[in-house]
């Protein structure tokens, strides 16, 4: 019997089949630790490790289904034939929505013990507490097309030249592949400090594709990237998230507190969380706690499934922390990953991920202040010259963790198809459908919908620019177009050129001579939306004439900038002004024998913007102000006897503008402004004309129910105030709590007034038109509204209240509003 036993044992030993593999987070490609993996038939079971690696011995059968499971996942059933001696299976799990409604049911309630010993010692465990940190900081950002079907591609036969790029299909998860399409790497000396807050990251080598503008690649660095879970209140895609790790998280989530774990021989607490309710920016998720600090070793967090945000499907951020040696908490690893779909769910979308990778870690140590004092301002970002010339060979062995093979071969295929006339073609009609202007080499035309337009002088306008690219030139840019009118038969146009000098030295200089109508442009904006365009006509209040000006300016300007945060002009512009009925005629405001009202101008424009973030094109400058105030002044002054300037003024403007959060009451924006001008009398074209618009399209910079030229003044003061409640206010509704509608409000003033002499020039008796003053009154908006309706528009609904005044009215063309309907378009997460 025994020799029997014996016989048989080899082969029973032969059948117990070892599986070995890895469960991951399927949306973020993050290993998932103790997870549990079991067996469907023999019923074993264990748990991965602390890394998400398992290794589970099976039993004699030929084949059986590991079911694999973690808290805020669905379960996997993942089929295995037994049919060698090793087997490897990699698990992707995929997140619930919202990880399970955490309930808690008993009067004691240990997970929110463990939140309160969290916050309770957050001062000792948040990393950014420390007086000065330095570390090495290696960025990883990939962008993949998701929701990606090979056979949808095979059937657009505009698509098939393209076809080698199947080859880059994901093949770790082939049941639902992504495309990867783009990926960039930097590797940068971070530098920090407290008390006064200063940074400097200095970008030491970066790849990337296809990107030369320097102010993207500052912006793609790892200094204006930083979240940390453990503040209140974090900003992701400029929407304020409440943190679970905030001193007000009870407000806002369930907590519950799982198992416990040992990891290096130290324990750990599993602490879980939910949203409290729908409709609010939280999260889901989980993390694990040091049982003696009460510091977070690894926090996932999963954006809430009805949270307001456009466009982001799914959202998600891991961070991970190590405890040094002196019991300190640093940070080691954060990942952000983030579905992004400009059309509806379950549609073709795009999942970008960035990883951060921090090493060489030191604390308040004399090399840092050394570094710092390098800054000429608190913050700075430099990318070494030799950056973009790192070999394969240096990438290789300074990554702090190696790249995928789909990784590798994206950069290959970005490569290839950035060299295919065909790819090139199918860009360019992209860029001139959007952004209205088509790239011919060297040069470029448009924007399209400046092609044609119409107002009562012109009745039909045509239109035609032409600009320089940067094949032409990096510094310089050249740009002019040409106008005409049908009804007046004039020819108009304008052509300017800029030039930014070579270096770091922040010097710009431009030139330009204009003839054209003023188009609606308003004096706050030298960018403001003008009404020459396709669309303007349509959109027109009713019972308004356009009232226009002819301005024949030629002008030059030299810049300073030092970075982001300052910056002078020093200007000269000489200009000769041109009125059209219904305005007044020039002749009754000329001091001149031949009645041409001319003006030669030197002025002073200076900007503070403290954390200011700038991308500059060949074109304009993308600003994103930080939450710090801004400050503009400008300084002007006529020369004269100068080119046939016959008048004396001084002007001074100034204005301070800023947007800011209110924790947990959204976004303020607002705008004080204020001005005087000096001198002789002068004609209302050289006053400070108070911005009105006559269209039904808002515009933030002017006064919506305000007619244009309806007020001038010499001297005045005013402020602009938004609160955007987001969906604060919208929330306390429960039936208005899944939709994406947000609130708003705001208000807008100014008090101004003329001095005798100015009243005297500009307020008389005109039969087609009358200027006014304010006298020293109040004119004031306020509205209210709805946003994000459809994603997209928002509605104003505006009321007006002005000093009241005689009114003129000619063939009802001069109409006055109290109370209007403004409609918007615009992009916001």
């Amino acid at each position: 019997m025994n020799l029997l036993l014996l016989g048989w044992l080899p082969a029973l030993l032969a059948q117990r089949v070892v599986v070995h593999g890895t469960v991951s987070n399927r949306f973020t490609k993050e290993r998932i630790p103790f997870a549990s993996i079991s067996w469907k038939k023999a019923g074993r079971g264990i748990v991965s490790d602390s890394a998400g690696t398992f290794t589970i011995q099976a039993g004699r059968r030929q084949a059986d289904t590991l079911l694999v499971s973690s808290v805020g996942f669905e379960t996997v059933y993942v089929p295995v034939v037994l049919s060698k001696d090793t087997t490897e299976v990699t698990v992707f799990l995929e997140n619930t929505r919202d990880a399970g409604e955490v309930v808690v049911k008993s009067r004691y309630n240990r997970g929110l013990l463990w939140w309160r010993k969290i916050v309770a010692n957050k001062p000792l465990n948040n990393p950014y507490k420390q007086e000065s940190y330095s570390y090495e900081l290696y960025n990883k950002v990939e962008v993949d097309i998701d929701n990606f079907s090979r056979k949808k591609f095979e059937q657009y036969k505009l698509l098939k030249p393209f076809g080698f790029i199947l080859d880059n299909i994901d093949s770790v998860s082939e049941d639902k592949p992504f495309l990867p399409v783009f990926i960039t790497e930097s590797i940068s000396d971070c530098y920090f400090a407290i008390n006064p807050l200063r940074e400097r990251e200095e970008i030491k080598a970066i790849k990337t594709n296809g990107i030369k503008n320097e102010s993207i690649l500052q912006y793609m660095g790892g200094l204006n990237q930083r979240i940390n879970s453990y503040d209140n209140y974090m900003t992701l895609f400029g929407k304020e998230f409440i943190s679970p790790l905030s001193s007000v998280g009870d407000h806002y989530y369930n907590y519950r507190g799982a198992d416990t774990q040992y990891i290096a021989g130290e324990r750990y607490l599993h602490l879980l969380f939910t949203p409290k309710r729908e409709g609010e920016n939280t999260f889901a998720g989980d993390c694990w706690v040091h049982h003696t600090s009460w510091g977070i070793r690894k926090i996932t967090l999963n954006m809430s499934s009805s949270a307001s945000i456009n466009f982001v499907n799914r959202l998600s951020l891991i961070q991970e922390f190590s405890r040094r040696s002196d019991s300190s908490w640093v940070f080691t690893k954060d990942k952000f990953v983030a579905e992004l779909s400009p059309l509806k769910k379950d549609k073709l979308a795009f999942i970008a991920r960035k990883t951060s990778l921090y090493s060489n870690i030191r604390m308040n140590e004399p090399f840092i202040e050394a570094a710092l004092e390098k800054n000429v301002l608190n913050e700075k970002v430099v990318i070494q010259d030799s950056a973009r010339e790192k070999d394969t060979a240096y990438w290789s062995s300074h990554r702090a963790e190696p790249l995928s093979k789909n990784e590798e071969r994206v950069y290959k295929m970005i490569d290839t198809l950035q060299k295919m006339p065909l790819f090139k073609k199918y860009t360019d009609i992209a860029t001139f459908i959007v952004d209205g202007r088509k790239q011919l080499g060297k040069i470029e035309i448009g924007p399209w919908f400046k092609w044609i337009s119409g107002n009562q002088l012109e009745k039909v306008r045509l239109r035609f620019d032409v600009a320089t690219t940067r094949l032409f030139s990096e510094n310089l840019w050249l740009h002019g177009y040409l106008a005409y009118g049908f009804r007046d038969r004039t020819f108009k146009g304008k052509g300017e050129f800029t030039y930014k000098f070579p270096g770091k030295n922040g010097y710009s200089v431009h030139a330009s001579y204009t003839k054209d109508l003023d188009n609606g442009r308003t004096r706050n904006n030298d960018e403001d939306i003008t009404t020459d365009n396709l669309f303007s006509q349509l959109i027109r209040r009713h019972g308004i004439r356009q009232k226009f000006l002819m301005e024949k300016e030629a002008k030059c300007w030299v810049r300073k900038e030092w970075g982001n945060v300052f910056s002078a002009q020093l200007s000269f512009s000489r200009t000769d002004y041109e009125t059209f009925a219904p305005l007044p005629p020039k002749e009754m405001f000329s001091n001149r024998e031949d009645h041409n009202i001319v003006t030669s101008e030197l002025g002073l424009k200076l900007r503070y913007s403290p954390g200011a973030k700038v991308i500059r094109t060949k074109r304009r400058e993308f600003r994103m102000n930080g939450e710090k105030p801004t400050l503009e002044a400008g300084f002007f002054a006529s020369l004269p006897d100068v080119l046939g300037n016959t008048y004396k003024y001084q002007k001074i403007s100034l204005s301070l503008n800023q947007d800011f959060r209110l924790p947990r009451w959204g976004k303020v924006s607002y705008r004080v402004f204020g001005g005087k001008i000096f001198g002789d009398p002068l004609p209302f074209m050289l006053l400070e004309i108070h911005p009105g618009n006559e269209i039904y399209y808002y515009n933030k910079n002017s006064f919506n129910l305000m007619n244009r030229f309806e007020y001038i003044s010499d001297r005045y003061a005013g402020f602009s105030l938004e609160h955007n409640f987001e969906k604060k206010l919208l929330n306390l509704l429960p039936f208005l709590r899944k939709t994406t509608l947000r609130q708003f409000w705001n208000v807008k003033a100014v008090w101004g007034d003329l001095s005798p002499a100015n009243k005297q020039l500009n307020l008389q008796d005109f039969p087609n038109y009358r200027l006014r003053s304010l006298r020293s009154n109040g004119y004031v908006e306020a509205g209210t509204g709805i946003d994000n309706i459809f994603r997209y528009f928002r509605v104003d609904l505006v009321w007006r209240f002005a000093p009241p005044q005689q009114v003129v009215v000619l063939n009802n063309k001069n109409s006055i509003y109290n109370f209007g309907i403004f409609g918007s378009f615009h992009f916001q997460f």
